[in-house]
């Protein structure tokens, strides 16, 4: 076994009981570790089905399954391989009546709860006051930490929103047997104070090991916790140079503290690099090492030194487009390389438009990752909310998403008369409708009442399918079928409809592999439930393509060319007024270049502009603070091109687009712009309109100025004119000095320069 394993992975592996820490460097192999200590463990005589391994992806439990299975063949059948809120989920179904949920509970996701929440703001009167999307925002936020969202705000109006809203969410989930992703987890944390399963779930397992820890969040610990409370048999693996998910409720601190909470743990430091150049990890080392909260370590490789990390700066957004579509190309014809090994990475969605739009212009194929996804597309959701009424007549959701859909002459007004029964008697909207068929809610009569009696047989008649033990996938045909569904879309005929039907075949296609899969043995609840925990669906792409994302979704990544695109400061790092003297902020913005940086195989390339344009007005730009803490021998700059030209502003723009890879040359020179003094400014200090008029006089005995010239300051020195503004005494000169940075001064302060 150990054949594979360098000495550090090996120790790993082979480690016995007690908590261990395994530091796994970006790029280390610890899905190899994991995988192969499991087989260990096995090996030593452990139970499989008393492992639990979980991770934080189903693609990422997939992968580890399916490598444990060619290791250890059926005996990995057995073990709990799984993230989070999958293993949770099956507690729950197990121990079900120990939080009061019935075995078929509905989980309902983001989606749903926003309808929930909408719902409930509208009838309190609340819906111009919060958001649907800014309500679960704050509750998630208080659930991640395991709070009461009632007990954790305070003090503003948005607090007291949440304190009435919040008591009627949860009776609603408990009254359609339902469940949020967040209460999928504290639920099954309440379960440790049961005195009959508590105690069985901290014995259920002898091991438990958790990827990614640097990830979770406090009640996932606390979960962890106590499934290992009668063992202490608890291996993590994680980098806590790569937490970068604090803003949804990650707690790095889980990992940098893990020996306080475990004393006598072990902790093993995985550093050998199998991915990148030795370039481009010393200047992911570079970076990182500037960070004071963190476990102190430096990836290396045995591989070549490669090629240094090139930094390009653009005049513009379109500038920079231009760049990575001229440097593709080269890559293209110079390297041989293939469209999908390159990756444009970016740190907020906003700066892909110019990308997209440049790249489609040099027809150069891309794809964008982090798009609608498969399972949230209307025609999925709408076959899903048949299925959940199905499986959970209680679900009151899934009526109202479907009762009308495809369109059968169902109003919102009989819609609303069956939620006032249902609530009035105590049942549920399709108890509600079954009785408006009978003629026994007097507010819903004849041809209203015939419409809602016919959407009762097409779900009874579904029931039926179920009860006869079709498969899924006929199922999900019948309802396809039965709904109508699949007749309105054929009649629409179009380039949507036609994708709509395709995407409804998938999910047959789906259900077929999942039936195949069970052998006989297949659930519409556990396929229903599948779909609910799968956040993402690969889209497949015909022919290759450069792939386009933010650097949180390249996370587990890589790729053997990679561009991070905008490395300017107020952009990357991505920091508020108010964020730049904390040192959480800064510290998370530099883990996300860390990332960035060690998704790069063979070449890293990094860009940034002088002038952005933000909300339609120009920006001017510091290079990005992180590109001061590369090491210098490790970074080059492209060679200006001899048709490069200077705009007005004084500024070199870039002109050929060409590109030659050879161009780059050692950084030291080029790079003094970037360690120029950064000075915080306000907003109107940090734009610019490069289209005012070139030239102007303040009248009377005041000098004159042209953007562009130089003037003098009694307090600030000389300085360039960068943009003015306004008439008279009132006028002002927008001023790059050479002491303090951008400053915004009256004409009348200041005398022309020499």
């Amino acid at each position: 076994m150990g054949a594979k394993l360098n000495p550090e992975q090996l120790k790993a592996v082979e480690y016995g009981e007690g908590p261990l820490m395994v530091l796994a460097g970006a790029g280390s192999g610890k899905t190899r570790v994991l995988v192969h200590r499991i087989a260990r463990l096995v090996e030593k005589g452990v139970r499989p089905h008393r492992i639990l391994a979980v991770t934080f992806t189903n693609k990422a439990a997939g992968e580890m399954r399916e490598r444990l299975e060619g290791m250890m063949g059926y005996r990995a059948g057995s073990m709990w391989i799984s993230t989070f809120h999958s293993t949770c989920a099956r507690l729950l179904r197990l121990y079900h009546g120990a939080v009061g949920l019935s075995r078929d509970f509905a989980i309902y996701d983001d989606d749903d709860q926003k309808k929930i929440l909408q719902a409930i703001l509208k009838e309190e009167g609340l819906d111009d006051s919060m958001t649907p999307r800014s309500c679960a925002v704050l509750i998630d936020r208080a659930k991640n930490r395991g709070e009461d969202p009632c007990e954790s705000f305070h003090g503003n109006y948005a607090d007291d929103i949440i304190r009435q809203v919040y008591p009627r969410y949860q009776e609603r989930l408990a009254r359609e047997d339902a469940v949020d992703f967040n209460d999928l987890l504290l639920k099954v944390r309440d379960m440790a104070k049961h005195e009959v399963v508590g105690p069985e779930l901290a014995g259920m397992f002898d091991h438990v090991l958790v990827d990614e820890f640097q990830d979770t969040n406090l009640v996932q610990f606390a979960l962890v916790k106590h499934w290992v409370s009668q063992t202490g048999n608890l291996t993590v693996v994680g980098d806590d140079d790569q937490s970068i998910y604090s803003w949804r409720g990650a707690e790095p601190r889980n990992l940098l503290d893990f020996d306080r909470a475990y004393p006598r743990a072990t902790a093993i430091k995985l550093e050998q690099n199998y991915r990148s150049s030795a370039m481009i990890l010393r200047a992911a080392n570079g970076i990182i090492q500037n960070n004071f909260d963190r476990h102190e370590k430096a990836l290396w490789t045995d591989r070549d030194p490669g090629e240094p990390v090139l930094w390009e700066e653009s005049s513009d957004e379109r500038g920079e487009a231009s760049f990575i579509a001229a440097a593709i190309h080269g890559l293209q014809q110079e390297e041989q390389r293939e469209l999908g090994d390159i990756a444009i990475l970016y740190r907020t969605h906003a700066q892909s438009r110019v990308l997209e739009e440049t790249l489609r212009q040099e027809n150069i194929s891309y794809r964008i990752v982090g798009g609608v996804s498969f399972f949230q597309r209307k025609e999925i959701k709408d076959i899903r909310g048949y299925l959940r009424l199905v499986i959970n007549p209680q679900a009151d959701l899934a009526f109202e998403r479907i009762v009308n859909t495809p369109t059968r002459g169902i109003g919102k007004t009989t819609v609303e008369r069956l939620k006032a029964f249902a609530r009035k008697t105590g049942i549920s909207m399709l108890e509600a409708a079954r009785a408006a068929g009978r003629g026994q809610v007097p507010a819903i009569k004849g041809a209203a009442a015939k419409k809602v009696m016919a959407f009762v047989t097409i779900i009874d008649g579904l029931v039926e399918v179920v009860t006869a033990g079709a498969s899924v996938a006929e199922i999900i045909i019948q309802t396809v079928e039965r709904s109508g569904y699949r007749d309105r879309l054929e009649k629409e005929d179009t380039p949507e409809s036609r994708d709509r039907l395709q995407n409804l075949s998938e999910l047959v296609s789906m259900a077929t592999d999942y039936d195949d899969e069970a052998d006989g043995a297949s659930s519409l609840v556990e396929f229903e439930e599948r779909i609910s925990l799968a956040s993402t669906a690969d889209a497949e792409h015909g022919g290759s393509s450069v792939t386009m994302m933010t650097i949180h979704a390249a996370k587990g990544l890589e790729f053997p060319v990679v561009f991070v695109a905008g490395m300017e400061d107020g952009l990357f790092p991505s920091l508020r007024e108010r964020d730049y003297d904390s040192k959480d902020s800064l510290e998370e913005e530099r883990r996300l270049a860390y990332v960035a940086f060690t998704r790069a195989m063979d070449r890293l390339v990094l860009t940034s502009t002088r002038t952005r344009r933000v909300w339609n007005e120009i920006r001017l730009n510091h290079p990005s603070r992180f590109l001061d803490e590369i090491p210098e021998d490790c970074m080059a700059v492209r060679a200006r091109p001899q048709g490069s030209y200077q705009d007005d502003s004084g500024f070199e723009a870039d002109f050929q687009p060409d590109f030659d890879f050879e161009q780059p040359v050692p950084a030291r020179q080029d790079r003094k712009r970037s360690k120029q003094k950064r000075v915080e400014v306000d907003e109107f200090d940090q734009r610019t309109h490069w289209d005012d008029v070139p030239h102007f006089d303040v009248g009377g005995d005041e000098p004159a100025a042209s953007v562009g010239s130089w003037v003098e300051h009694s307090s600030f020195g000389p300085g360039k004119v960068l943009e003015t503004r306004g008439e008279g005494n009132d006028r002002k000169l927008l001023i790059n000095f050479q002491s303090v940075g951008l400053k915004t001064v009256l004409a009348r302060f200041v005398e022309p320069g020499l």
